[in-house]
């Protein structure tokens, strides 16, 4: 049988599989559905691209009533693919030529995926579509085209018009001279304005299910174009055109600008709403665990398996029945060995007990023969560990699946708690692990490098894994204290500003999945909002943490984390010079605690 859990790219999904598997999350993200231009943001695999397919007229059709609505709008799914504008050619025209002829090009890469969408509702268009598209192309200097044109009887056909176009472009880039003035670019030049536009205004005229609907042009992983052609999209934005056309716009957290091409800058709210997908799910974690136990339902459902999301990822009972003795004696005011602090009345020892039981029942596990034997198994610890991120829990899952189905050859009715705690090691090892590994220094300023490469050398890997190691070590140091008021640390607030260097490590955790960044108010009227940056979760297991929750972040000095970054353990020894403030905020710096 096919692995329930297995992990697909959205380009390999038809229609049909995505309604298959799809959960509805609009009421997550309410300004999906609203016909307007939207930045959404997040990590790979939190589920953007899935989002967007979504919303494709094909997917709409099948799913049932109750899950959607008649979209207010016509959506495209428009993937910009790494293998293709990431490929070096198109950073080599700069100025005023990059944009001309970058705007072309990704102009026609809209109009391509808006033939090829239309093509899937109804592949014959009107007689004056293809006669407007002529007339467009034509105007954009596309005269010698016109008899290819004429061929062109489908929107399967216009869309294949696009495609050679952009394939005669790229080959333009390809054979520009290194040392000389490029040649004159002498094809057609499309803009929005000269073609994306007065095409989207004509096809609005088309029966259902357009229909009069604005065109929603869904641009995925826009991260991926080069900053020339980031900055034409944000013209386009800029534009204020939603009645007819707007943008849902995916990242990677990489978007380099919000310039456009005559450097004005677009701002939310006025020309874009803007969501960070790794945000909303970290900050309403009830909302993500209901999601991903209607995932695994849904999943376990289409694979014939009778079982509920939490029968088929048990919890490890022996760990759970100690886990209710510690609890029941810390609401019963009986702090004992657990931690130096004493109740004092139901709801004070409920407090209590929210933070201190499972820092306390890892220290028992300690302090036996083993101190890898705590369990992270069971449905809510592995949703905790994804980090608000789907892909996160998929990819366990279907390790899990596929070890016990190997070993039994039969549909398991639930994952083994071994099995569990025998990926979950393995996984969460091996992301931290993948920071040893030399990616090649890159030379970002050359013309070749991507706005993806920025950041990735072993400098910076080392960097940033041994800022993690410094904050994990310190982490699980104040879980093993049962003398300090809050134990449960995962994060971190800056008390100043970083210098270049710091923020740029503290920016690859970030689009790595190492971190997510929140802010954080200061309690000074003149410090304003400072950054705050979470520890994935994923890394729990590795550093041997509670991740069911955390009550205290450490406030650290630039400089502290500097010395983090160089060695870890002088890092963690610093916080002997700590000391716990009233405020339930753990401190930590250089000299005097901040």
């Amino acid at each position: 049988m096919d692995n329930p859990f297995i992990v697909h790219t959205p380009e390999q999904l038809s229609a049909a599989d995505i309604a298959s598997i799809f959960v509805e999350i609009y009421t997550d993200f309410p300004k999906l559905k609203e016909p307007n231009n939207m930045f959404i943001h997040g990590a790979r695999g939190t589920g953007k691209s899935i989002m967007l397919r979504s919303l494709e007229q094909p997917v709409q059709e099948l799913l049932p009533s109750s899950d959607h609505q008649d979209l207010p709008f016509f959506a495209i799914h428009v993937p910009i693919k790494d293998v293709f504008f990431g490929n070096p050619e198109f950073r080599r025209l700069k100025g005023w030529k990059s944009t001309t002829v970058g705007e072309h090009l990704l102009s026609v890469h809209l109009a391509h995926f808006l033939f090829q969408g239309l093509s899937m509702v109804n592949d014959v268009p009107p007689p004056d579509t293809l006669t407007v598209f002529s007339d467009l192309w034509r105007d954009c200097g596309g005269e010698s085209d016109l008899e290819k044109l004429a061929s062109c009887t489908s929107f399967s056909g216009l869309a294949q018009f696009c495609d050679r176009e952009t394939s005669r472009v790229r080959q333009y880039y390809v054979r520009l001279p290194d040392d000389q003035e490029p040649d004159i670019y002498t094809g057609a030049l499309a803009s929005f304005n000269d073609l994306v536009l007065p095409l989207a205004k004509s096809i609005k005229n088309i029966d259902r299910p357009v229909a009069g609907k604005p065109i929603c042009f869904m641009v995925d992983d826009a991260d991926n174009l080069p900053e020339a052609m980031q900055r034409v999209l944000n013209s386009w934005i800029s534009t204020r055109t939603a009645h007819t056309i707007c943008f849902k716009v995916t990242t990677q957290l990489g978007y380099a600008t919000y310039k456009t091409v005559d450097n004005r800058i677009i701002e939310s709210p006025h020309d874009f709403s803007e969501v960070n997908i790794g945000t909303v799910y970290t900050s309403h974690r009830g909302i993500f665990a209901k999601r991903i136990e209607a995932i695994v339902e849904k999943r376990l459902g289409n694979a014939k398996i009778e079982a509920s999301a939490k029968t088929f990822f048990p919890q490890d009972t022996s760990q759970e029945k100690r886990r209710g003795e510690i609890w029941e004696d810390l609401m019963a005011g009986e702090s004992g060995p657990h931690v130096s602090l004493k109740g004092a009345g139901p709801s004070r020892n409920r407090d209590l007990a929210q933070r201190y039981t499972i820092p306390a029942l890892m220290r028992e596990l300690r302090t036996g023969r083993s101190s890898h034997t705590f369990s992270y198994a069971g449905l809510q610890s592995v949703i905790d560990l994804s980090s608000g991120v789907v892909r996160w829990f998929l990819e366990p899952a279907g390790q899990m699946f596929q070890r016990v189905w190997s070993t039994d050859q039969r549909a398991p009715s639930n994952i083994p708690v071994g099995v569990q705690d025998g990926v979950i090691s393995k996984w969460a090892t091996s992301f931290r692990e993948k920071l040893n590994v030399d990616p090649g220094d890159v030379d970002e300023g050359a013309p070749g490098a991507s706005l993806q490469s920025r950041g990735h050398t072993r400098a910076n890997y080392q960097k940033l894994g041994n800022l993690l190691d410094g904050i994990g070590y310190f982490c699980r140091a104040r879980l093993l204290d049962n003398t300090a008021s809050e134990q449960r640390v995962f994060s971190f607030v800056l008390s100043d500003s970083p210098d270049e260097e710091l923020s740029n490590i503290l920016h690859l955790g970030v689009r790595l999945g190492y971190l997510q960044k929140s802010d954080l108010a200061s309690k000074s009227a003149f410090r304003g909002r400072r950054p705050r940056y979470i520890l994935s979760r994923r890394l729990g297991p590795y550093y041997q943490l509670d991740v069911s929750g955390y009550a205290a972040h450490l406030s650290v000095t630039c400089a502290a984390l500097k010395v983090a970054t160089n060695s870890p353990r002088d890092f963690v020894k610093l916080r002997h010079k700590g000391a716990m403030n009233d405020d339930l905020q753990s401190t930590l710096s250089l000299g005097d605690s901040s």
